[in-house]
């Protein structure tokens, strides 16, 4: 009883992080996250993976995790993940603050800083350790080019294996739910 009352209670918190990312135009998708070497797809996953269709609506992100428990993966169609390691991740986040929205990940403590696309080049971000996860139109992963991962990210308040718990650090609300506008000097004479 105490067990379902719990599941419960996570489907509806899924459910309500999912449909508040699409009703603020934060595309999202269901994710399949395996624990303890075994995925609940049924096949031998070590990785997190997509389970369904995009969903870009509030409505339908109702029916899919009303359905299923799903974790939740961010599609980075409207944005672009900057992830960054600590020495670079907690230096920009210092100098962003608020303006941007960002995540982190504890163990390994890298950092995400959600960006408008086309912010950063790809390998300047490799050239840093770090990954650019983008909605290029490249074919794949691995295809984008150096430092450059395509497609999605897991969602903050996932919690992974490899990472921990993904916490937000700069809620998108704080930030009207936009990404990060890059506004170097450089930028704004040349604009």
């Amino acid at each position: 009883m105490l067990d379902g009352w719990i599941r419960r209670g996570q489907t509806r918190r899924l459910r309500e992080r999912a449909t508040r990312y699409a009703v603020n135009g934060w595309p999202v998708a269901p994710l399949v996250v395996p624990r303890l070497g075994r995925c609940p797809c049924g096949r031998a996953c070590v990785d997190p993976h997509l389970a369904g269709e995009p969903v870009r609506d509030g409505a339908r992100a109702e029916v899919v995790w009303r359905e299923r428990a799903w974790e939740i993966a961010l599609l980075t169609e409207g944005f672009e993940v900057l992830d960054l390691p600590p020495e670079y991740g907690a230096l920009l986040n210092h100098q962003l603050k608020t303006t941007c929205p960002t995540a982190m990940a504890p163990v390994g403590r890298r950092w995400w800083f959600f960006l408008v696309p086309g912010s950063m080049e790809p390998e300047r971000v490799a050239r840093a350790g770090g990954v650019l996860h983008s909605a290029s139109p490249a074919a794949g992963p691995g295809a984008a080019g150096a430092g450059t991962a395509v497609g999605w990210v897991v969602a903050p308040g996932t919690v992974l294996e490899s990472t921990g718990r993904i916490r937000w650090l700069v809620h998108p609300y704080l930030t009207r739910w936009q990404p990060y506008q890059r506004r170097d000097a450089v930028d704004q004479v040349f604009l």
